[in-house]
């Protein structure tokens, strides 16, 4: 009767469950239907094979598991008696006190530990124990630790105890398993050969049984067999990584195929299927995991896994008593010898043999050592069958490799080679829908519900890997002009050379470059000409009478003060207003309305930055003495005289010279040898700032630099300009490939601080931030359009500029049946119409010259398409060079979505969702001016 409360086993009365496709874009293919196949059939039990043999059931055993009744008769019986009520008796702690006070019992068990007890037993058999011995272990080994698992005191007796180890809640674990539970243990791994402790392999892919023999492998038809409580929670848990595995069994016969297919179409074939079959686990089996009964609620709570059912399986030492192969030097406590703890790593999805496999197969290199370290542990934890087969895989050509080394001599065109190349990619592409996916399950079931950044996962390391994972992969792919070789057919013209930053000393500095402020073909690119300085040091200051001095250094000093006035609304409203007096010289119109343009931008930053302050401590506006001047400094530059982007950013900068201690020493003594001149080096700061914290500066400073940068943007454009001009086709690609350089260097830029830095204070950050940039502008901003403000990057003419040259559109109207990714849509739309009157006069030009009809180099690749002179291999060259750069377009986008994700947590799906829809627009856009040219001739040859 108290297992039938529990639930334990029961199942969802439901058909096989299936996803389909969402809706089309106007104008593309039908997307294709996401259904489970059910596996491959039962196989016969009588076979013979080995247990763990990889083959058409992929890493799933060759036979079904056996249940707990097959050790029924042999010396694991007590173990597999106890199976059915772990969840009742481990969950309180009564497990423990059970086999503690039994002799008899213990007794019993301790016969599974002696060296003959293996011998008679089936492959199936020691599977199936190691499973139940396991569990068992951690029923004793954590039984009754989670809060309230054994109840609570009463109020008179004191109080409540107090948990460890954060929300997991695990304290007082036992750290000594006793002989008759540690001796059977060792001799199961021992013959195993995996570590004593509940794996991959054993909660998952042998720990399922079929409810109809002969039917599928789905949810409806799949139960777990052993378990350690009564929830359905855990059920669906591991049961989703069953289905994972069996659709991924046509991936693996796929990937045995290709590795031994004899001839390139053959291969081909394979490849088609391989991206099919990772395709469906991508996008029918991986969502399971989210699916959610009748009332909305979850099947697998996040909250349920991570307090609950994570403590119990996850990593941590533990004593085997006997346990003579690992025995610590300092002795016990009367100084003989005794065994040392082991560290032993639980479950994890990086145990799947899956994903090595397919790298393996790919040539999907891993870059870090610590990664190699950490998935060179999982693998002692996966069946032995399945590490020869990785081996065995390591050791045979890639897929990738074989690829490259068919390519045609000269970087010839080939239309086998190249669709080779794109259904390879097409693959890589799918491994990364995978890799993404499971990052979404670790931020989803790990980060979310321990409002974490950094976690651990069960098998005990952190989850940094999976994003250098993610990089690798990329980097898998096989690029046109990387991989070493072109598919250009000539070298393309010498391109006036991208500057770096100049690195000379700017104080004291009066001979200013003879460019407008915000010229977008300066040295500094996007930036502002000159940087914000103090204004005695500023070069426009000996201009200025000496009381507008005195009024310029006196907003100086106020919005130094702004961190520390405005925090917790404090009075830098009436810091204003006691300054009143020097800012006199700035209550004329005409003084303020006549100073250079330089002096207006540098008063400009500062008031906006001042106003904004005067907003987050609580009034509708700045004082009349901080009002006026800038009403009239905003109307002189053209802008609303409110703070955005180029206040915040672009103007918002200021260099200063690196400290010996921080200087690469070797860089300087090569550039001293080589007879060039090494002077100082500077960084660039921010100046103005909010709240005077490392997130703060972090954001900014990115932003500064990487709109400094963007002169190789503002660069490539002006080279694709000319070279459309001039029917130059192979510049025009060159300009395209820079393009795709740039986005490629700051992805891999951002993802390197991604890696590296804690995001747990971001969401804060921005929470701090938004009383001083939500609002006080045309209108208060919604956390939504805030969101979409830091995507597009406010007023920043950076990513419309990308996509004007490309002729595509930022954010397309799209049909879609998530109304919260219409409703996000909109708003995205609406922030960059809101964006044009915020930004500087030559930067609205530029997007407006771009803008123009025929400017994109979409429309120059059309027009040359509608050339009888243009030959093929050249509209090869313009789609390959337009097609790669709209994909490194998408990826920027990607890391534009990260950082939202990582600032807006609450956010960060409706993005996802939204920016795959972006993501699939753009994929519509690619070029096909092959295809074009091929229906054309067969048009008149007809």
């Amino acid at each position: 009767r108290e297992l039938r409360g529990l639930h334990i086993g029961e199942l969802n009365k439901v058909a096989p469950w299936t996803h389909q496709g969402g809706g089309t874009l106007k104008g593309a293919a039908p997307l294709r239907r996401a259904e489970l196949t059910g596996g491959r059939k039962a196989p016969d039990p009588d076979k013979v094979d080995p247990l763990w043999k990889v083959q058409s059931f992929g890493f799933l055993p060759a036979r079904d598991p056996v249940g707990i009744e097959a050790l029924f008769g042999t010396v694991f019986e007590p173990f597999a008696e106890f199976c059915e009520l772990l969840p009742a008796l481990g969950f309180t702690g009564k497990f423990r006190q059970k086999l503690d006070g039994d002799p008899q019992l213990q007794a019993r068990m301790l016969r599974a530990g002696e060296l003959d007890a293996l011998q008679e037993l089936t492959d199936d058999q020691i599977e199936r124990a190691f499973c139940v011995v396991g569990y068992t272990m951690i029923a004793y080994w954590r039984g009754g630790t989670l809060a309230f698992s054994s109840g609570v005191v009463a109020a008179d007796q004191g109080s409540q105890r107090q948990l460890e180890g954060g929300s997991c809640g695990i304290d007082d674990t036992k750290v000594v398993l006793p002989a008759f539970l540690s001796k059977p243990m060792l001799r199961l791994s021992e013959h195993l050969k995996r570590p004593p402790m509940i794996d991959y392999a054993s909660t998952v892919l042998y720990n399922w049984a079929r409810i109809d023999k002969n039917g599928p492998i789905t949810m409806s038809n799949v139960r777990c067999v052993v378990r350690l409580t009564g929830l359905n929670d855990e059920e669906w848990f591991f049961k989703t990584h069953v289905i994972i595995e069996s659709e991924a069994a046509h991936a693996i016969s796929a990937v045995i195929a290709a590795c031994a297919a004899d001839n390139d179409d053959e291969l081909l074939n394979q490849l088609m299927l391989l991206e099919e079959a990772m395709w469906r686990v991508v996008r029918a089996c991986l969502p399971i995991m989210y699916e959610r009964d009748e009332t909305g609620t979850p099947k697998c709570s996040e909250h349920i896994f991570y307090q609950i059912l994570r403590p119990l399986i996850k990593s941590g030492p533990l004593t085997f008593d006997g346990d003579t192969q690992n025995m610590s030097e300092d002795g016990g406590s009367d100084g003989a010898a005794a065994p040392a703890p082991r560290s032993l790593a639980g479950p994890s999805g990086a145990m799947s043999s899956l994903l090595p496999a397919i790298d393996a197969a790919c040539g999907i290199q891993m870059t870090s050592e610590k990664l190699r370290d950490t998935l060179g542990k999982f693998e002692l934890s996966m069946p032995a069958g399945h590490r020869e087969f990785l081996a065995e895989m390591r050791g045979t050509m890639s897929i990738r490799k074989r690829i490259l080394l068919s390519r045609p001599v000269g970087g010839e065109p080939s239309e086998q080679h190249e669709a080779l190349v794109r259904s390879f990619n097409r693959v890589i592409s799918r491994v990364l829908d995978f890799r993404w996916q499971h990052w979404s399950y670790v931020k989803n079931f790990v980060m979310k519900p321990g409002n974490i950044s950094h976690a651990v996962g069960t098998g005990g390391t952190t989850f940094d890997f999976l994003q250098q994972h993610i990089t690798d992969t990329e980097k898998a792919r096989i690029r046109s002009q990387c991989d070493g070789f072109s598919r250009m057919h000539s070298e393309p013209p010498e391109l006036p050379p991208i500057r770096p930053p100049p690195d000379f000393a700017y104080k004291g500095r009066r001979d200013a470059p003879q460019k407008e402020f915000w010229s977008v073909d300066g040295d500094h690119g996007l930036l502002a000409r000159q940087p914000l300085v103090s204004p005695e040091t500023a070069p426009f200051s000996r201009n200025l009478s000496p009381p507008m001095l005195e009024a310029f250094q006196a907003v100086w000093n106020l919005a130094l003060r702004i961190p520390a006035l405005c925090a917790a609304r404090g009075p830098f409203y009436d810091a204003i207003n006691a300054a009143s007096g020097k800012l006199a010289a700035m209550q004329d119109d005409r003084a303020v309305a006549g100073l250079s343009e330089v002096a207006r931008e540098h008063l400009m930053t500062t008031l906006t930055h001042i106003a904004a302050g005067c907003v987050a401590t609580g009034h509708k506006k700045p004082p009349r003495c901080v009002e006026k001047p800038l009403q009239v400094v905003a109307r002189s530059v053209g802008r609303p005289p409110h703070m955005d982007f180029a206040e915040l950013v672009l103007n918002n900068w200021n260099v200063s010279e690196i400290a010996c201690v921080d200087r690469d020493d070797s860089q300087e003594e090569e550039q001293a040898a080589n007879g060039k001149e090494v002077g100082p080096r500077f960084r660039h700061q921010v100046v103005w700032r909010f709240l005077a914290m490392p997130d703060e500066e972090w954001y900014r400073a990115t932003h500064i630099i990487m709109h400094e940068e963007a002169r190789e943007i503002v660069a490539a454009i002006r080279v694709g300009h000319v070279a459309m001009r001039d029917q130059n086709d192979i510049a025009a690609v060159s300009s395209m490939v820079r393009i795709g350089a740039w986005c490629n260097k700051f992805c891999d830029y951002f993802d390197a601080y991604f890696e590296c830095k804690d995001s747990r204070t971001e969401s804060v950050m921005v929470r701090r931030l938004e009383p001083f940039i939500s609002h006080g502008g045309l209108h208060d901003l919604t956390s939504e359009e805030t969101a979409c403000w830091v995507y597009c990057m406010g007023s920043s003419v950076l990513l419309p500029a990308l996509h004007a040259f490309f002729g595509v559109q930022m954010c397309p109207v799209m049909e879609t049946d998530n109304p919260d990714v219409e409703s996000l849509g909109a708003t995205m739309r609406r922030t960059l119409q809101e964006a044009r009157v915020f930004m500087p006069g030559p930067h609205r030009e530029f997007i407006e010259l771009l803008e123009k009809p025929g400017v994109s180099v979409r429309q120059y690749c059309f027009r040359r398409f509608g050339a009888k002179s243009v030959s093929v291999e050249v509209l090869h060259d313009l789609e390959a060079g337009y097609n790669d750069s709209l994909n490194t377009l998408v990826r920027f986008l990607s890391r534009r979505v990260h950082l939202v994700s990582r600032f807006f947590p609450p956010l960060a799906g409706t993005f996802g969702a939204l920016n795959s829809d972006i993501e699939a627009a753009m994929q519509h856009s690619r070029l096909q001016l092959l295809k074009m040219r091929q229906r054309v001739f067969r048009s008149m040859q007809q």
